[in-house]
């Protein structure tokens, strides 16, 4: 298998983009821009996201007892590649919030802060599932990626 052209394969899926996050034991956040994140159940709700184990944030993340996911807003692209970057600590100079027990990426779609609920080896990434503590988001189009590209989801209006 040639890993160039499956990469290109994986990349005919659209998916949305976060910047998931976390404090290190110093209380300082760090950041990575991630799209394989998921819901995984609604009762108890549970998500997760994949993390490169190779990143410089995964040693941060795989010690950490919370973190957020961050879904971004289409706005917020110049965020998405900031936090993909080789910036060694992606919040400096960044606008953030303090959550309740992680760091909110302010103007996001949507924000789900999580209590580490297991971790699962996967290859060279680290799945890490979390299960919700709280979550907020706000009637913005999304950010997607989809064949190296970005660009806005339709932002529906949502029904009850």
């Amino acid at each position: 298998m040639e890993v160039r052209d499956y990469r290109r394969a994986l990349g005919a899926f659209p998916t949305g983009v976060t910047i998931v996050a976390t404090y290190d034991a110093d209380g300082e956040p760090w950041g990575l821009t991630a799209n394989s994140f998921t819901s995984v159940s609604l009762q108890p709700p549970v998500i997760s996201v994949c993390v490169a184990k190779s990143g410089r944030v995964f040693p941060t993340l795989s010690q950490s007892d919370h973190f957020a996911v961050n879904i971004l807003s289409a706005e917020q692209k110049d965020l998405a590649m900031h936090f993909a970057s080789d910036v060694e600590n992606r919040f400096t100079n960044t606008e953030w919030t303090p959550g309740t027990a992680t760091p909110l990426i302010p103007c996001a779609s949507a924000h789900l802060e999580c209590a580490a609920h297991s971790r699962v080896d996967a290859g060279d990434h680290e799945i890490l599932l979390g299960r919700v503590i709280s979550y907020a988001h706000a009637p913005v189009p999304p950010l997607v990626f989809c064949r190296g590209a970005f660009f806005a989801a339709p932002n529906p209006e949502v029904s009850s």
